[in-house]
């Protein structure tokens, strides 16, 4: 067996990377990435790494050979994503690969989600069904740490933080968990073609999320209240662009229609699921919000 992971430089597949080095020989990972020099460290333990681009199809083509299993990191190119996604899947079935694996979201099977960002994968997780192979579908709910190290440090230094999720639910989940979660299901039988929600162990609304932060940092931070028109007014204020095809810095691939129509999915009730798939994968209870929170809670403070 020779499992196949994309974007393994990035966090999520870094730490993938690390979780399943505890399961497998290190000769029995392939890891691809755009700056193969980023990944030294693993190629020094006896991981192959190499080359891949999702915008080039021979690079993936030759990256693939020899993998059964793959890890598809979904990119974070919103709007435009899906053909690069295509374009892995496409090579894989190409290359031998008989099982992917796939970081999707909450709710990408739930019809009328208003989420722009969902779509891509809704899209993604029908071509994989169309494809022939075995799929795995990892429908994972918000980064507990995106909470922690993006919004948490915003919100104290501001003391409020604007949004128009409203007290739509959530069960924010830990990055680590999720990392955890595809290892397993990677280096073990008996998860074709199934689906799982990824989700911490509780149902919060951004109201609450935002209470949480000011609870750990002992700051005063407010949760303001605010229409879908007064988001987007903020977004602008932020420099982010109006959609994805006006965005220019791949840096930041975000673009304000797609966090709005995020925050409306979850005002409008789409990612409340709480579930106990992480727990039945990794043989615990999965991180709650307040844990990820004290573990980043140096980082959102003020320095002095």
């Amino acid at each position: 067996m020779a499992i196949i992971v994309t974007g393994a430089s990035g966090q999520f597949g870094r730490t993938t990377t690390q979780e399943l080095l505890k399961r497998v020989p290190a000769s029995e990972l392939i890891l691809t990435t755009r700056n193969p020099d980023s990944l030294a460290e693993f190629a020094a333990l006896g991981a192959q790494v190499r080359y891949a681009s999702f915008d080039d199809p021979e690079s993936l083509d030759k990256a693939f050979v020899g993998g059964t299993r793959m890890l598809l990191i979904s990119t974070l190119r919103v709007g435009s994503r899906v053909e690069q996604h295509q374009h892995a899947i496409e090579a894989a079935k190409r290359a031998g690969v008989t099982h992917v694996v796939y970081t999707s979201v909450i709710g990408a099977d739930r019809e009328g989600n208003p989420g722009k960002e969902v779509w891509d994968h809704r899209d993604t997780e029908n071509l994989l069904k169309a494809s022939g192979m075995h799929w795995t579908f990892l429908r994972n709910s918000q980064y507990a740490e995106a909470v922690a190290q993006v919004i948490a440090p915003i919100a104290v230094a501001a003391g409020t933080w604007p949004g128009s999720a409203h007290d739509g639910g959530m069960a924010f989940v830990s990055r680590d968990d999720l990392a955890e979660c595809a290892a397993v299901i990677l280096s073990s039988d008996g998860h074709e073609n199934k689906a799982y929600d990824l989700t911490g162990p509780e149902m919060l609304s951004m109201p609450k999320a935002i209470a949480l932060i000011s609870e750990v940092s002992g700051k005063p931070v407010e949760y303001r209240y605010v229409t879908d028109e007064e988001m987007q007014a903020h977004f602008d204020s932020l420099g982010f662009p109006r959609t994805a095809s006006d965005n220019v810095d791949p840096d930041r691939p975000w673009s304000s229609d797609g966090m709005l129509t995020f925050e409306q999915a979850i005002r409008e009730g789409f990612f409340a699921v709480c579930s106990d798939h992480v727990e039945q994968l990794i043989g615990r209870k999965p991180r709650s919000l307040r844990d990820v929170l004290m573990q980043y809670r140096d980082g959102m403070l003020p320095r002095a």
